[in-house]
């Protein structure tokens, strides 16, 4: 595409980045760590070869000067690898590159040792080089990142200066860990739904001062990032962005990607003009669809943006004064200072992903809201020609921006082939080619995958592999074949019965009840779709089928299970016990028969790290979360029947006698001719065949760091008359950080960190558990 072909922008600066892309377009982004591997991800403009250099920070720390150098020779070099990008656009090439440990000293893949590991819990550091052709004579270029002006200046992926020791060093490359089977704690990092344009502060960038704050004191420092779905919008557009989307993704792939049953360009729909298109052609049910991204370009440029400030458009305010109507006038206002805001924030975002490893699961809106929400919705979306057309742009660019780095050993070859040949075409496709790489995306269920933490990470996809009881009513979040190929993942890698284990389900397997009973009041007063009626808790089956098979299946004993979505955080306390058989397992040769076992879970939930909390949010979260706080009991306890013709019943304080006689371990004292009063109701009794209880912590304030030092004075005064209440839910914007210690990786801090621009400090609301149920 030459210039002349790009639709006009009316900004000089604007028209000059499409034009001219810049050869990195975003990344280094750290992916999988392990002793094994190092991934780095990076997206350019055109085909570059990568090559990773992977150095101990003391192999590279010159002790008199106390400065970290590079000089060029590679006899520092613990680990490196080399790859080509692959091409899925004319201007979007994706690299993807493996460093591998080798012998000390040695220069060469060549001399990659099998057996040679990289080192645990010390400060590690890496560089990239990228290679490639300055013009049609195949003149070849290669910087480094330095070169690529991202070692200093505003760009800069580096921390520099830290004080450590009573002396200054100074650091020159991003840096990382892999933490071992240490005394350290594990912490880590993690939230969900950022919204470029959402009400509040971009609290992802909470994460750079974190690190800066730890740089070198690993047992503080992160040691993972945990991104847990909505990393973008792809629905829900800013009016100011989607028209340079559209460019930008034009000017990425190469042409104009024409929409099946559209019956004009992408370029003529005016702003805020697709919600009635998606609606009528794709058959998608989101309310905020104005601006839905539709083309794997728009999908592309939208991840750009969302981790590159470099990509983003000139705001010129053009869309302001086009409409008649003074709200939309005052939305656009509000949504371009929003923009502003998040561009602010976006270097630091860029630093935090080059220097913690990250693993990232999708939700719905980086396809569409209410994505595979009921049966009714899959059947009218599978229906549409524009809908398959779209769901597949939108799984192909989560698999290159997101879930390619979580473990690319689960997608093959032919996974890669099919994707990228299908995408480098430029839409020189057929029908048939069209159709196979559609199906193929829309058929494959690969997405689930572990993360190599101590204890092991399991992240579950509850989006693509659902089960439907009913045609609009909610479904189950994963299916029998999902909790099989689970099992089959785990058994693969190892994973041993009774090991503690961190579960991430974007949405809370506990959920916070009274919210979620209210969710299910309205729902049934209108429609699922209104009101996102997804949760764990709504469909019974699958909330038992899930829990039952962690406990039973997997053998876990004691699970963290991490979560955001909801928009709000809290930290709860869960026990699930089957009381329908006996659970057996073997040990040590010998099968053991174990009646009633029971699951401890802590469920923790960050969300969202910048998003608006208005309309239904605010009546969910903040109404009903402030109202909990202050009337909220010790503990609910539930008692069910796989039997759904009975009814899960909640009991009382004055069904202690109940709950007694249900905790006896003898089988025997049984009894289903026996009447029982439950909630009020005489009803014959029928042994019930699970148990489940939850309590919900009180978050504690913490403290409240201050980040200008003018306002430091202010803010500690403020501090000493701050109330003293503590909070159940925290509605505000915020990020998760979990930090797990003690004797047996017992003792769990759970603190959520909200960022105040206007008062320039973030505040800290934390809850301390301990975690019990778990055999070392």
């Amino acid at each position: 595409m030459t210039e002349g072909n790009l639709p006009q922008s009316g900004n000089p600066t604007e028209l000059g980045r499409l034009s001219q892309p810049s050869i990195l377009l975003a990344g280094p982004i750290l992916r999988r760590i392990d002793t094994s591997q190092v991934c780095i991800w990076i997206a350019c403009s055109r085909p570059v070869t990568v090559r990773a250099k992977v150095f101990r920070i003391t192999d590279i720390c010159n002790i008199e000067s106390t400065k970290y150098t590079l000089d060029g020779k590679d006899t520092n070099i613990i680990g490196v690898g080399t790859d080509e990008s692959i091409k899925l656009g004319e201007h979007l090439h994706i690299g993807f590159v493996t460093a591998r440990p080798i012998v000390t000293g040695m220069d060469s893949e060549a001399f990659q040792g099998t057996k040679s590991t990289f080192p645990t819990d010390e400060l590690l550091a890496y560089d990239l080089e990228i290679a490639y052709d300055l013009d049609d004579l195949r003149r070849k270029e290669s910087k480094c990142l330095k070169e690529l002006g991202l070692l200093d200046g505003k760009n800069t992926i580096v921390y520099g200066n830290h004080k450590q020791s009573g002396r200054t060093e100074e650091i020159l490359l991003p840096t990382f860990f892999i933490r071992g089977k240490s005394s350290s704690p594990l912490n880590l990092l993690y939230g969900s739904c950022r919204k470029l344009h959402g009400k509040g502060e971009d609290c992802l960038m909470i994460a750079d001062d974190m690190i800066r704050n730890s740089l070198t004191d690993l047992a503080k420092r992160p040691s993972a990032l945990f991104l847990i779905g909505d990393q973008i919008y792809a629905d829900d557009v800013a009016d100011d962005l989607i028209n340079y989307l559209t460019r930008f993704g034009m000017k990425l792939v190469g042409y104009e990607e024409p929409i099946n049953g559209l019956d004009r360009k992408l370029t003529d729909i005016p702003v805020g003009g697709r919600q009635e298109l998606v609606r009528k052609l794709a058959k998608f049910t989101s309310e905020n669809a104005g601006n839905h991204l539709l083309s794997f370009g728009e999908f592309a440029a939208m991840y750009l943006i969302a981790w590159n400030g470099e990509n983003w458009p000139e705001f010129c305010h053009a869309n302001i004064g086009e409409s008649d109507v003074q709200k939309d006038q005052k939305k656009i206002q509000i949504e371009t200072e929003q923009l502003e805001r998040a561009r602010e924030a976006m270097p630091k975002i860029r630093r935090i992903l080059a220097n913690v490893p990250t693993y990232m699961i999708c939700d719905d809106h980086e396809i569409t809201d209410d994505w595979n929400i009921t049966k009714e919705w899959v059947e009218n979306v599978k229906a549409s020609s524009c809908g398959m057309q779209v769901v597949a742009n939108g799984l192909a660019a989560y698999w290159a921006f997101q879930a390619w780095g979580n473990n690319p050993n689960l997608f093959d070859q032919n996974f890669v082939d099919v994707v990228s040949g299908y995408l480098c075409k430029s839409g020189n496709v057929t029908i048939n080619e069209k159709n196979v790489f559609q199906n193929y995306l829309w058929n494959f269920h690969g997405w689930t995958f572990d993360a190599p933490t101590i204890p092991l990470t399991l992240f579950l996809d509850c989006r693509t592999q659902r089960q439907f009881d009913s045609f609009q009513g909610p479904p189950r979040l994963i299916n029998d074949e999902g909790l099989q190929s689970i099992l089959n993942l785990m058994q693969r890698i190892g994973y041993r019965r009774g090991e503690p284990l961190i579960i991430v389900s974007p949405t809370p397997v506990f959920g916070f009840d009274l919210a979620e009973e209210l969710q299910r009041y309205l729902a049934s007063k209108s429609n699922i779709y209104k009101w996102d009626l997804e949760t764990w808790s709504a469909n019974e089956r699958g909330f038992v089928r899930l829990l039952s098979f962690l406990g039973r299946d997997l053998g876990a004993r004691h699970y963290i299970c991490l979560s955001g979505d909801v928009h709000y955080g809290f930290t709860i306390s869960a026990t699930f016990t089957p009381l329908d058989k006996v659970d057996r397992f073997e040990k040590n040769g010998e099968k053991k028969d174990f009646e009633h076992q029971t699951t401890n879970v802590i469920q923790l939930n960050s969300s969202a790290l910048k998003t608006t909390s208005l309309g239904k949010e605010f009546l969910l979260n903040e109404v009903i979360g402030d109202f909990r706080q202050l009337f909220v009991p010790t503990q609910t306890v539930r008692v069910g029947w796989n039997d759904m013709s009975f009814k899960a019943k909640k009991l009382r304080k004055e069904d202690k006698d109940f709950l007694s006689f249900i905790n006896h371990k003898e089988k025997g004292s049984w009894s289903t001719g026996e009447s029982k009063v439950v909630k009020g109701e005489a009803t014959p009794f029928i042994a019930p065949d699970w148990i489940e209880s939850r309590s919900i912590h009180k978050g504690c304030f913490k403290n409240k760091r201050c980040i200008s030092r003018r306002a430091g004075l202010i803010h500690r005064l403020g501090c000493l008359f701050k109330p003293c209440l503590p909070k159940v839910v925290i509605a505000e914007n915020n990020i998760g950080l979990v930090s797990i210690s003690g004797s047996l990786d017992k003792i769990l801090s759970h603190t959520l960190h909200v960022h105040k621009k206007s008062k320039e400090t973030t505040e800290v609301w934390e809850t301390i558990a301990e975690l019990g149920g778990y055999q070392d």
